[in-house]
């Protein structure tokens, strides 16, 4: 079993881990790429490049999403084009074959992710992990104390 104390962007000492959370929201670094061998089946993960992204874990979002920016500079496949919807009303996006592997857990998701605008929308994120990759894991969000922890215990 494996816990994390998930925190914001940047360690600001001006900000207490409360506004922290608050201002980024609960985040995990995670690598992101398209292994055209991966088995999901394999006790490995996939071979991604080891640059580390930060991921907001977001329970507003139902599917993961890869940053649309990211996913063209890391030529991601498209593989579809779809309407989606956010805060912001909907948009038509590409979608890519991709993994996101979460080195921390040892735990991968694959398959299509929308490119959605993090980065042109100002956001820091490079992904979004919803409510689909949360079914594996508890998530506790203690606000007052400004503690997020994740955990791959299955409770």
């Amino acid at each position: 079993m494996t816990t994390l104390q998930l925190g914001g962007l940047d360690e600001d000492p001006n900000l207490s881990p409360r506004d922290t959370i608050v201002r980024d929201g609960p985040t995990l670094y995670v690598e992101i790429g398209f292994d055209p061998a991966f088995e999901p089946t394999s006790a490995t993960g996939p071979n991604l490049p080891t640059n580390q992204h930060p991921a907001l874990v977001d329970t507003g979002a139902l599917e993961s999403c890869i940053d649309s920016t990211l996913a063209e500079q890391l030529g991601l496949p498209i593989v579809d084009r779809q309407l989606v919807a956010g805060a912001h009303g909907a948009a038509e996006v590409n979608f890519h074959f991709a993994q996101i592997h979460v080195p921390a857990f040892g735990y991968t998701v694959y398959g299509t992710f929308a490119g959605v605008h993090l980065a042109r929308g100002g956001l820091k994120h490079r992904a979004l992990l919803g409510r689909t990759f949360l079914t594996d894991f508890t998530m506790m969000y203690a606000g007052r104390a400004g503690v997020v922890t994740l955990s791959d215990d299955y409770a």
